[in-house]
């Protein structure tokens, strides 16, 4: 017998089919629903949604409020007011958020859903439900290496190794938390897929208002989180790496994932962070964009990296010319937020030369 889930257990899995089919009816005319009060209403929602995706800080544990019907469609306008932002990072932060919110969801199943009920060991019907319709094979801790290996190509742990991994007779072994781990990444990255939707441009013209509310916000968030950016800020080791690009000296791994990492923190666009590579003897396009990509979390991974601390960097020699703000920070981008902080002084000016010093010179 199929499992039917409810309406609450939809609404907090709105990405499944079951969930989608009953509300693809209202979005067929989605351009007369956005003029309606109730339109308006689920539009807030949507946007309540993205804004709380983009936040690097969540600060409430993930709930639903609203009916199941409404829940879902708020999703669903949510990836298409992101799709016509059209800004890869905010979309980036919205999958990565609804992954996250499933995967607490599914942890957390027992204390939620009263229709909890363990299907196959401690893998609940829901549980089963989801795997099955994303494609993910896993019975008795137990999956094929195939789709092992598929699944965890973007991670970048080395506990997700092959080499690292038990594997008996084709199936590699996973634990109960890496079950769960496994389909968050796995939800993760099917929804990244499906995004940015061609939305009509219509419809983007209609949401005109609200997504350059939300562009203006995301850019005042990165902006408070970071400021302008501004080279002289940079640590003596950041600064010592761009001055090696600049004479056209190629950096080691440590040195290039170090700077990418660091100023993609600070808030700089992977197209800016790939031109400083340009003057590199090495520098080719394609792979400079892949590796800035995979360091900042847009090439099909959902980690990404933060900056090396400074003992980390003391580690692989990228430590160079420390100055005092060095010895009072543990990490490059506390001396960023801390050289930034600082008020700028005026460059000391010579005192005026005195008439009779003029006569004697």
């Amino acid at each position: 017998m199929d499992f039917v889930p409810s309406g609450k257990e939809l609404s907090h899995f709105p990405f499944l089919k079951k969930a989608q089919d009953p509300i693809r009816s209202r979005f067929t005319s989605l351009g007369s629903l956005l003029g309606t009060p109730k339109g308006e209403a689920l539009v807030s929602q949507a946007i309540e949604r993205i804004t709380e995706a983009a936040n690097p800080r969540k600060n409430r544990v993930p709930e639903v409020c609203e009916s199941p019907e409404d829940e879902i469609a708020s999703y669903a306008l949510a990836r298409i007011i992101a799709s016509c932002v059209s800004d890869r990072q905010l979309i980036d932060r919205l999958t990565r958020y609804e992954a996250e919110r499933a995967y607490y969801f599914l942890v957390n199943e027992e204390e939620w859903n009263s229709n909890y009920v363990q299907d196959n060991g401690d893998y609940s019907r829901l549980w089963t439900e989801i795997a099955d319709e994303l494609g993910i094979r896993i019975s008795h801790d137990r999956m094929p290496v195939a789709d092992y290996v598929e699944l965890v190509a973007p991670l970048h742990d080395n506990r997700y190794r092959l080499i690292n991994r038990q594997v008996t007779r084709g199936f590699v072994t996973v634990n109960k938390n890496e079950r769960y781990e496994l389909l968050r990444e796995r939800i993760r990255v099917l929804l990244r897929r499906d995004l940015p939707h061609r939305v009509p441009k219509e419809i983007c013209e209609l949401l005109a208002p609200k997504t350059e509310e939300i562009k203006k916000a995301y850019q005042e968030q990165m902006l408070r989180q970071f400021g302008k950016v501004e080279e002289s800020a940079f640590p003596p080791c950041m600064q010592a790496l761009i001055s090696a690009l600049a004479a056209g000296t190629n950096l080691t791994h440590a040195g290039r994932f170090s700077l990418t990492a660091f100023l993609h923190n600070i808030g700089m666009d992977i197209n800016g962070i790939a031109e400083l590579y340009a003057r590199s003897p090495d520098f080719n396009v394609e792979m400079t964009m892949y590796q800035v990509e995979h360091i900042t979390g847009r090439g099909g991974t959902s980690t990404e990296y933060t900056t090396p601390a400074c003992a980390a960097m003391q580690t692989t020699g990228l430590c160079v010319h420390r100055d005092p703000l060095c010895e009072k920070v543990s990490h490059p981008l506390s001396y960023y937020k801390a050289k930034k902080s600082r008020p700028h002084k005026p460059a000391p000016t010579k005192p005026p030369v005195a008439e009779k010093d003029r006569k004697n010179s």
